[in-house]
Formats: C-alpha cells, structure tokens, sequence
C-alpha cells in the first residue's frame, strides 16, 4: 500500500497511508491528511490513488504544489519516489515500510530512517551549493540553513 513519509515540517517523520481514490492534503482537520503548515491551503492538493496508478492535483491553492520541485497544474501522473512539496513541507511517496532494529534507540531510528528515505529518492544533488535561509525570528536573527553539497565518490 502506498504512503506519504513527511521528510520537513512540523509533521517531519509522520506517515500516512494512501487509500483508493481521492487523499485530500491540507491543512484543515476535514482532510485526510491533514498538515501543520501556514503555507498550505486548507484543501490544498489532492493524492489519488486509481489501481496501479498515484496522481497529484493541485486544488488551486494559493502557493501551488510541486512535484519533484516542478510546480504541477492539473492532474499529474507521481511514482513512488517523487516529492510532494506544499508550502513547506516535502512528502515522500513510498510504498516500502521503514525498518528499525530492537537495539537502535528512538534518535538512532529517526538518523536511519531518514537516511534510508534520501537514499531511496528520485532528487540529484549538483555540483554547486545552495544555501537558503528557512527563517527569521521577530528580531531578524536567522533561525537555519539548508544546504546541498556534491558527494564525492571514492
């Protein structure tokens, strides 16, 4: 069964199951996924699942919806990993479940279960190195950072 794994923003690390048919994303309680994001729109996409096939619509939110970092209109054929972003908060469509051995510990687990999830997903890193601030607080002092670096292979 498919899911979406939450990989940034105030639901980092959820995971929600993908039922047959129409998976609305939003931040409003009636969805069926339902995310803690300022940016997004109170119905902002949906996710619909049609047999085989995962599709993602945008509901003509007010900031759009990116999949694989390109802004989608319409309804738009989505495979299992590609990135959903709305607002600021990027899902993973996956279909394997995230594997914990009994000796890790909770933070051990969420290291590994993130690294397992970038390893798996469709996004190439460049040759250069984008930094971007995420934001400010009331005082204007920068709260962090978002980098890329190329991985040099050995």
């Amino acid at each position: 069964m498919p899911k979406l794994i939450c990989l940034s923003g105030m639901n980092k690390g959820e995971e929600f199951p993908l039922e047959p048919g129409e998976n609305p994303i939003g931040r409003s309680d009636g969805n069926r996924i339902c995310v803690f994001d300022k940016k997004s729109s109170r119905v902002h996409c949906m996710v619909i699942v049609e047999g085989e096939n995962i599709y993602v619509e945008d509901n003509q939110s007010t900031n759009g919806t990116k999949l694989n970092n390109v802004f989608i209109a319409g309804r738009t054929k989505a495979n299992i990993g590609d990135h959903i972003r709305l607002g600021q908060t990027v899902l993973l469509l996956s279909d394997k479940p995230v594997e914990l051995s009994a000796t890790d510990t909770s933070k051990q687990h969420q290291q590994r279960k993130y690294e397992v999830l970038l390893d798996e997903s469709t996004f190439q890193v460049t040759k250069t190195t984008a930094l971007r601030k995420l934001r400010s607080e009331k005082d204007g002092r920068d709260v962090g950072f978002l980098s890329f670096f190329q991985k040099d292979e050995k």
